[in-house]
């Protein structure tokens, strides 16, 4: 059986970025307009799910071919404008300092994921 390499191609990254960008920006919507439904839920939403979601599309940003350094940052901005659109005011700092260390322990986590297959 052949081995497959696979190639990278220049469109690689931005497709990653976009994909990322949007998963961001509807979780941050999600949260922002979660708010409203009460202190529990927009609490849980805030500093749960969102620092989650962004995570995630940090690490899966990186996987497809998105720099480490670069990944970390669609979830907090995304956090940031979502909810300046919907409530006219930004998010508490806390959580969207949560949001971004945990967005970069995500891309990290997805840069050795990365390294460690390439050795193998």
């Amino acid at each position: 059986m052949k081995s497959q390499k696979r190639t990278s191609t220049p469109l690689r990254w931005p497709k990653a970025l976009a994909i990322q960008l949007a998963v961001a920006l509807i979780a941050a919507a999600a949260t922002a307009l979660c708010q409203g439904l009460g202190p529990v839920v927009g609490a849980l939403t805030l500093w749960v799910m969102m620092p989650l979601a962004g995570a995630w599309s940090a690490f899966r940003a990186v996987r497809r071919g998105l720099l480490n350094y670069a990944a970390w940052l669609p979830p907090p901005v995304c956090l940031y404008l979502a909810n300046r659109a919907v409530w006219g005011y930004a998010p508490p700092a806390g959580a969207a300092l949560v949001c971004a260390l945990v967005s970069l322990v995500g891309a990290a986590a997805g840069e050795v994921y990365n390294q460690t297959k390439h050795r193998k």
